[in-house]
C-alpha cells in the first residue's frame, strides 16, 4: 500500500500493491480512507491501519475493546498481530460493510484451491 501522505483529521489517499483483498479492491486500485472515531469502529468495515512503518488495508473481523483483529478477504488466516484502534488510520470510503468470512470457510476455500487450483471466470464466462 502506498500513500498520498499522511494529513491527520483529512481523507488520506491509496494505491493497492497486494492482492489480499481481493476480489474487492485490487492491485493499482485507487482508496480513500476517511478518518475514524474509535468508538466508530466496527466488525465488518475496511480499514487502513498503520504498524512497523507500512500500511496495510483490512477488514475488520473482531473488535474487544481497543484491539481490533483483521484479515485480508483473499487471505485463508486472520492477521498474527492485532491491530490498536490508535493504529488505525481510516477506514475505506465507498465498500460495504460485510461479515468477514470464517475460520472455516477459510479452511475449505484453501483445500478446495489446493485440488482444483485458483480458477475465476472472466466476464463473458471465460475462464482465466
Amino acid at each position: 500500500m502506498t500513500s498520498g501522505g499522511k494529513t491527520e483529521g483529512f481523507p488520506q489517499y491509496f494505491t493497492v500493491v497486494s492482492s489480499s483483498m481481493e476480489p474487492l479492491l485490487r492491485i493499482g486500485d485507487k482508496i480513500t480512507a476517511s478518518p475514524v472515531e474509535t468508538g466508530d469502529l466496527k466488525e465488518g468495515q475496511v480499514v487502513v491501519y498503520l504498524k512497523n512503518s507500512r500500511y496495510t488495508v483490512h477488514r475488520i473481523v473482531s473488535l474487544r475493546g481497543f484491539v481490533a483483529v483483521t484479515a485480508g478477504d483473499n487471505v485463508r488466516k486472520f492477521d498474527s498481530e492485532p491491530v490498536s484502534v490508535f493504529e488505525i488510520v481510516g477506514v475505506v470510503k465507498d465498500i460495504p460493510v460485510k461479515k468477514a468470512k470464517s475460520r472455516t470457510y477459510r479452511f475449505f476455500r484453501a483445500v478446495k484451491r489446493k485440488l482444483f487450483g485458483k480458477t475465476r471466470s472472466k466476464p463473458g464466462g471465460q475462464k482465466q
